[in-house]
C-alpha cells in the first residue's frame, strides 16, 4: 500500500509558532511587521520518510507587497525579526517549496494575509499556510489469483503533466503537481518471461474531475488484475480523493517541544496579589501532539498546604498524584491524552492565604511532555511560577458620637487596595480588649456585630477607654483604635442641698443654689435682678431660694414669680427662672465656661407646684453640640397644681452619631409673668405669684 508522506504540514504548525507577546513588545516604537506562520492542514495521520528531513525556518520565503504601489518591500527568507516597512496596506505571502510542475515527494506550501500598518506601529501578522499543490499515489492490489508481482517483472503508473512525467511504483512515494493540473495516468509494466511491454490508460470519472486535483487534494488510485480469461486486464478498483493528511508513524521527536505560557504573571513568572483579590492566572500548554505527561513540584509557604511534599515530583500520569493535587489545591488538571490543555489557577488563588498577615510565597514548577519531548529541554526557559499572597489592608474607626455611656459602635470596616470587600466582610469580626482578652463585640441580647453593649449600669463601668479592632478570618487584625465611653454625669447640686446665702440687708438676701466657692458647672438664676432695688421695705427677695418644702433630704429649690421694678411690684420685666447651664447667665446672653459631654436617655425630677390664677410652670430641656451647631434633643412643657410628684422626660434623640457638648434645663415658675400678689395678701412683706418647688433631679443613662 502506498502511504502519504508529509512532515512539513505538521512542522509548519509547530516549528513556526506565532511570535510571542514579549517578542512583539520588544519592538515597540518601530514600524513594521512580525510574521507568524501556521499550518492549516488537517492532521490525522503521521507518516513521513526520513529523507524529507527537518525543515528549517530559512526554507520559508516571505514576500511583502505594498497593495497601493505594487512594490515589493521584502522578498527573502523567513525571519522572526521585525521587518521594517512604512505605514500602508500590505499583502504578506509565505511559501515553502518550489511548486514544481511534477515531482515526487515535493509538497508546496503557501499562505497569504493582508494587514494595514499605521506609522509607529509594530504588528504581528499570522499567515496560515496550507498545501498549495496536489498529489497522487497508487496502491497495487495483489490479493487476487493473478498478482502484479507474479505477472510483471516491473510495473508502475506513469503520471504525465504538461509534457513532464514520473512513474509511481510501490515504494511509498507520491507524485506532486501544481493545483489545477489535469494529470494523465497510464499503467506501464514489463511482463515476465519476455512477454513484452504493456501500457493501459487509466480512465475514471474522478480522474477527469478538476476537483480531484485541487490544492491539498490527494488522489489515491487502487489497481488490481482481473481474473477473467483470456489475458490480463488492469482495472481501477477504486479512486479515493481526500484532503492531505499525515500518517501516525511520524517520529514524534521531530515535532517541537511543548511550550508553557502564562496568563496573569509578570515577565519573571510572578503574580503579586492581595488575599481575597480576584485574579485569574492560567498556565497554557502549546502542544504539537497529545499530552503525554506532566511533572509538578510545589513549594508553598501558605500553611494550609503543608501536606504538599516540597521534595516530591508529582506526575500527571500517576492517578494518585493527580487526585492529591486536585484535592489539595482545588484546581483541575488536564488528562493524559488531551490535545489542548491548561491549568486554571483561579480556584487556587481564591484559597491562598497569608500566614497571619505575613505574605506567603508559593511556587509551582511545571514540566510538560508531548511528542516524546519535555518543555524543559530549553534550559533557559523559566518553568517556575510564583504566587505571592499579600496581606489585605483594612481599617476601623470609632466616631465620638457613636460612643455612649454603656455602649459603643465601631464604624464598618474600610477595605483599601484590591482586596474583595464582600469576602473580607463575610469573614470578619469586631473585637474590643477587656484588659485581658480580645472579645467579640455583642449586644446585651448576644447579637454579635459592630456594637458592644455592657450589661453593667453606666455608673458601674470603671473602664472608659477600650482598644477595638477588626479581625479577618481569625488571623489578620486591623490597626487598633480607641473607643471612649461617655461619663454618666449628673447635674450639679441635683438634690439642692447646697446653698449659699449672701446677707445684703435685713430684707434683701441673695441666694445661690450651690455651695460658697463652688466652681465649674452650676445653676444660674435671676436673683441678681430681683434684689437690685432696696429702697422699699416690702420689696421681694430672691426669685430662687432655699426651701424646706422638699421631696427628700433637707432642702429643695423654690422658684417664685416676683416683681421687678419700682417697689418690686411692677409686672413688667418679671424674672423668675432657674437654669442649669455650664457657665454664667445674663438675661438674653448665655456664656458657657464648661462642657457637658454626656447624653442621658432620661431626665427625672420631683416637683410641687402652687398655681396663681391660670398661670403654669414651664420646663425646658435642650441637649446640643454647639461646635457643630446641632440640636440633638429639645422639649418644652408646662405643669400646674400638684403635690410632690416625680416627672420623667424620656430623651429621644433626633440626631444620632453626634456627641453632646452642652445641656440646658430651665424651670420657670410662671408662663405669664404678670401674676404677682402683694405682701398683705400673704401676710408678709414679700410680693410673689406662682411657686415652683424642684428637688432630686437625676439623669439616667441606659444607652
Amino acid at each position: 500500500m502506498n502511504k502519504v508522506k508529509f512532515l512539513v504540514a505538521t512542522l509548519l504548525g509547530v516549528l513556526f509558532v506565532a511570535c510571542s507577546e514579549e517578542e512583539n513588545l520588544s519592538q515597540t516604537g518601530k514600524t513594521g511587521f512580525l510574521v507568524s506562520l501556521a499550518e492549516d492542514v488537517k492532521v490525522d495521520s503521521r507518516k513521513t520518510p526520513e529523507e524529507l528531513g527537518k525543515p528549517a525556518a530559512s526554507q520559508f520565503k516571505l514576500k511583502i507587497t505594498n497593495q497601493t504601489t505594487g512594490s515589493e518591500l521584502y522578498s527573502g527568507s523567513y525571519t522572526e525579526d521585525l521587518i521594517p516597512v512604512s505605514a500602508g496596506m500590505y499583502e504578506i505571502e509565505a511559501t515553502y517549496g518550489d511548486n514544481p510542475v511534477l515531482a515526487l515527494n515535493a509538497p508546496y506550501y503557501k499562505g497569504t494575509a493582508e494587514a494595514d500598518l499605521a506609522d509607529g506601529e509594530s504588528k504581528t501578522v499570522q499567515v496560515n499556510c496550507k498545501v498549495a499543490n496536489a498529489l497522487a499515489s497508487v496502491v497495487f492490489d495483489n490479493s487476487g489469483t493473478n498478482t502484479f508481482e507474479s505477472q510483471f517483472a516491473s510495473y508502475g503508473v506513469r503520471v504525465s503533466v504538461n509534457g513532464s512525467s514520473t512513474t509511481l511504483t510501490d515504494n511509498g512515494k507520491s507524485a506532486y503537481y501544481r493545483a489545477g493540473s489535469m494529470p494523465v495516468f497510464t499503467f506501464v509494466g514489463t511482463l515476465r518471461n519476455g512477454g513484452g511491454e504493456k501500457e493501459v490508460p487509466l480512465e475514471n470519472s474522478d480522474l477527469s474531475s478538476p476537483s480531484t486535483f485541487a490544492a491539498g487534494k490527494h488522489c489515491r488510485i487502487t489497481l488490481k488484475l482481473s481474473d477473467a480469461a483470456p489475458g490480463l486486464r488492469v482495472e481501477i478498483s477504486k479512486v479515493e480523493v481526500n484532503s492531505v493528511t499525515l500518517n501516525e508513524t511520524i517520529p514524534l521527536e521531530w515535532l517541537p517541544k511543548p511550550k508553557v505560557t502564562a496568563e496573569g504573571f509578570d515577565g519573571n513568572n510572578t503574580l503579586n496579589f492581595v488575599e481575597t483579590e480576584a485574579v485569574t492566572p492560567k498556565l497554557d500548554f502549546a502542544l504539537s501532539s497529545a499530552l503525554q505527561d506532566m511533572k509538578l513540584k510545589f513549594d508553598f509557604e501558605d500553611e494550609q498546604f503543608a501536606s504538599l511534599d516540597k521534595e516530591k515530583e508529582y506526575l500527571l500520569s500517576n492517578a494518585a498524584d493527580k487526585a492529591a493535587i486536585e484535592e489539595a489545591l482545588g484546581i483541575l488538571l488536564p488528562d493524559v491524552g488531551d490535545t489542548q490543555a491548561n491549568i486554571d489557577l483561579s480556584a487556587l488563588t481564591d484559597k491562598l492565604h497569608t500566614n497571619n498577615g505575613t505574605a506567603t510565597t508559593n511556587t509551582i514548577t511545571v514540566d510538560v511532555q508531548a511528542n516524546n519531548r519535555w518543555s524543559s529541554e530549553d534550559e533557559s526557559t523559566n518553568l517556575t511560577y510564583t504566587l505571592v499572597c499579600n496581606k489585605p489592608e483594612f481599617s476601623v474607626a470609632v466616631q465620638p458620637g457613636n460612643c455612649w455611656s454603656r455602649e459603643f459602635t465601631i464604624d464598618e470596616v474600610q477595605v483599601t487596595g484590591n482586596a474583595d470587600v464582600e469576602k473580607i466582610k463575610a469573614n470578619l469580626v469586631y473585637q474590643y480588649y477587656n484588659g485581658t482578652d480580645w472579645v467579640e463585640c455583642s449586644t446585651r441580647d448576644n447579637v454579635t456585630g459592630r456594637t458592644q453593649q455592657f450589661s453593667s449600669a453606666a455608673e458601674e463601668i470603671a473602664e472608659k477607654t477600650y482598644k477595638v479592632r477588626a479581625l479577618y478570618r481569625g488571623a489578620i487584625a486591623s490597626a487598633e483604635v480607641d473607643a471612649t465611653l461617655e461619663i454618666p454625669e449628673q447635674l450639679p447640686n441635683s438634690g439642692f442641698e447646697d446653698w449659699y446665702e449672701e446677707d445684703q440687708d435685713s430684707h434683701k438676701n441673695l441666694w445661690f443654689p450651690y455651695a460658697q466657692g463652688a466652681s465649674g458647672a452650676q445653676w444660674t438664676t435671676n436673683n441678681s435682678e430681683t434684689t437690685n432695688y432696696r429702697s422699699e421695705s416690702y420689696c421681694s427677695t430672691s426669685a430662687v431660694k432655699r426651701s424646706t418644702v422638699k421631696n427628700s433630704g433637707n432642702y429643695a429649690a423654690w422658684i417664685r414669680t416676683v416683681g421687678h421694678g419700682i417697689a418690686n411690684t411692677n409686672p413688667s420685666g418679671i424674672f423668675d427662672w432657674m437654669e442649669a447651664i455650664t457657665g454664667t447667665h445674663t438675661k438674653g446672653t448665655l456664656s458657657y465656661a464648661d462642657e457637658f459631654l454626656s447624653r442621658p436617655t432620661k431626665v427625672s425630677f420631683y416637683y410641687h407646684y402652687i398655681q396663681k390664677g391660670d398661670d403654669a410652670g414651664v420646663v425646658e430641656l435642650k441637649l446640643e453640640n454647639k461646635e457643630q451647631e446641632v440640636v440633638l434633643y429639645e422639649t418644652s412643657f408646662t405643669v400646674t397644681n400638684t403635690e410632690y410628684v416625680k416627672y420623667d422626660i424620656p430623651v429621644k434623640y433626633s440626631v444620632t452619631g453626634v456627641p453632646a457638648t452642652h445641656i440646658t434645663l430651665i424651670f420657670e415658675s410662671g408662663s405669664k409673668h404678670n401674676e404677682v400678689v402683694s405682701g398683705n395678701e400673704r401676710g408678709t412683706d414679700e410680693h410673689y405669684g406662682s411657686e415652683f418647688y424642684v428637688d432630686d433631679i437625676s439623669l439616667t443613662y441606659d444607652k
